[in-house]
């Protein structure tokens, strides 16, 4: 949990604001107003009500609208459909971005959160990149901090999160496992491919409008090093995943 669900926050403002031109509040379980970098420059979501009419959306730490319950093994999902969010980009950020423009995004790493249950294998990371490299398909890597898996493509060292969403809308795919990158591409429109484990599923926090690659039954949640959900993740392959991705880039 972290990026994405702010982006997944602010697509349900986009929706709600859509659905009746009125301002967003976004605010937490104690009703007190929240923001995010990432909601910046967003003219519908407000950081206080300044006495007019608004929504009130309700979406934080403990009241997520795609989790229904936690315990210390497992989370408990519910049925949800996430809006695309949207993404206003600095000229700054925008001219970081230029020089990436017209290649792939990877990203083989997932947040370190105890378990690695949405991980694919180093080894076929590489491969992928390895296999398809070449003037036509050029792969960059946006990474944040030294210690995090490289594969074999153009490194980019990017100080926010915005920076590596910049460089995503500039792309022309990102193939990366379900997280913070993957709710960027819907918020930028880059197609993408996505890697599921058993852990969730794209009828949860998916798009429809990106390629998913999953080969795993229930979700389940698990919060501890999950042999379902490695057993799923290796059953994607290398040759399953260039073909997806080359069926996008056509």
């Amino acid at each position: 949990m972290g990026i994405g669900d702010e982006l997944m926050a602010a697509g349900q403002a986009r929706k709600l604001h859509k659905s009746n031109g009125m301002p967003v509040l976004i605010v937490d379980r104690g009703g007190r107003p929240r923001s995010h970098e990432l909601w910046a420059g967003l003219p519908y979501i407000i950081q206080r009500p300044g006495g007019k009419p608004c929504n009130r959306l309700v979406n934080g730490s403990g009241v997520r609208p795609y989790i229904a319950a936690k315990t210390p093994t497992r989370w408990h999902w519910r049925p949800f459909v996430p809006t695309p969010a949207e993404i206003v980009f600095t000229p700054a950020e925008l001219a970081f971005a230029e020089p990436y423009r017209g290649m792939v995004m990877i990203e083989p790493n997932v947040k370190a959160i105890g378990h690695d249950n949405k991980a694919w294998l180093p080894t076929r990371w590489v491969e992928l990149v390895t296999n398809l490299q070449s003037p036509q398909y050029r792969f960059v890597q946006c990474t944040g901090a030294p210690d995090t898996f490289r594969a074999a493509a153009a490194q980019v060292l990017t100080p926010t999160f915005r920076h590596a969403a910049a460089v995503l809308s500039v792309c022309k795919a990102f193939v990366g496992t379900e997280g913070g990158l993957m709710h960027a591409a819907a918020a930028v429109g880059t197609p993408a491919v996505i890697l599921w484990s058993e852990f969730i599923d794209p009828s949860i926090t998916g798009y429809k409008t990106m390629t998913n690659l999953r080969h795993a039954g229930k979700p389940c949640g698990n919060r501890l090093q999950c042999a379902g959900c490695r057993k799923s993740m290796n059953a994607i392959s290398v040759h399953e995943v260039e073909q997806a991705l080359l069926g996008v880039l056509k």
